[in-house]
């Protein structure tokens, strides 16, 4: 084994409104990087990138286990390695997160979303590249073998996912991560199951649907798994089985409150 030490310095600090990991949001929250005076001159014209990687440290991280029980997956592959995993545990416990840049303000850049607690040191920053860093149809082990099909963190997670995609959260990526996660609970299949076959509508104001939909289902013209219509609707089929829903205006309401309402009252069935 070789025992060549690294070594690293802190390039600046993160200031979250959340001290505590287990209190940060699944999806992070607005967050600044503070960066040393003495990296001063590397932020220059970072401000001319939307998203950045943020690589911060871990400090209290566990760095002695290798394998981790992770029981939101299939009860056969609970038992895992931290190298095919995001957890905190790990030889070398480096943070990384991709997020939006929201402001430059001298030393300080103002991010969202970030999920790093307040006071993780910060050890790089890279500028995010859509061209070299968005691989669309990457699949993970959380695509096949996740089984938590109504938790809060699963939506929190498509979530995530639809919002990237999309551009922006709204009330539609909201509801499509709620459309997702009901098919799931309905037919215990995975958003990107190659079997998966989704009807998306070009009516104006169900584009945002749709953007979340193909985003979670990784369904493209391409591969055969989408499908355009003109009608208000959207639909899935997955082997004999088919699902129709009619989405219901937009209401206007809080964002949080697309998460709490019943699924009823944002979507009308159709077997």
């Amino acid at each position: 084994m070789n025992d060549e030490a690294f070594r690293l310095v802190p390039i600046g600090v993160v200031h979250s409104p959340v001290a505590d990991r287990r209190l940060m949001p699944p999806n992070g929250v607005e967050a600044e990087i503070e960066i040393f005076p003495d990296f001063a001159d590397g932020l220059l014209r970072i401000e001319e990138n939307s998203h950045l990687w943020v690589l911060g440290w871990f400090v209290d991280a566990d760095r002695e286990r290798l394998e981790l029980v992770r029981p939101e997956y299939d009860p056969a592959r609970r038992r895992r390695g931290v190298f095919g995993l995001r957890s905190v545990a790990r030889p070398n416990p480096i943070a990384l997160t991709a997020t939006r840049l929201l402001a430059v303000e001298g030393l300080r850049l103002r991010v969202a979303p970030l999920d790093f607690i307040d006071g993780t040191p910060i050890v790089d920053l890279k500028r995010y590249s859509p061209s070299w860093d968005c691989i669309f149809s990457a699949r993970s082990s959380r695509d096949r073998y996740l089984i938590d099909w109504d938790s809060p963190e699963r939506l929190a997670e498509y979530e995530r996912e639809a919002t990237n995609f999309h551009g922006e959260l709204c009330g539609w990526v909201i509801i499509g991560a709620r459309i997702i996660q009901h098919l799931g609970l309905l037919w215990k299949v995975h958003p990107k199951d190659e079997d998966l076959r989704v009807t998306v509508s070009d009516d104006p104001e169900l584009t945002h649907l749709a953007d979340a939909l193909q985003a979670l289902t990784a369904a493209t013209l391409g591969n055969g798994r989408l499908r355009v219509t003109s009608e208000r609707k959207v639909s899935f089929t997955w082997r004999e089985r088919r699902w129709t829903v009619a989405p219901r205006p937009l209401p206007d309401l809080p964002l949080e409150a697309f998460r709490s309402l019943a699924i009823e009252r944002l979507i009308d069935e159709y077997s």
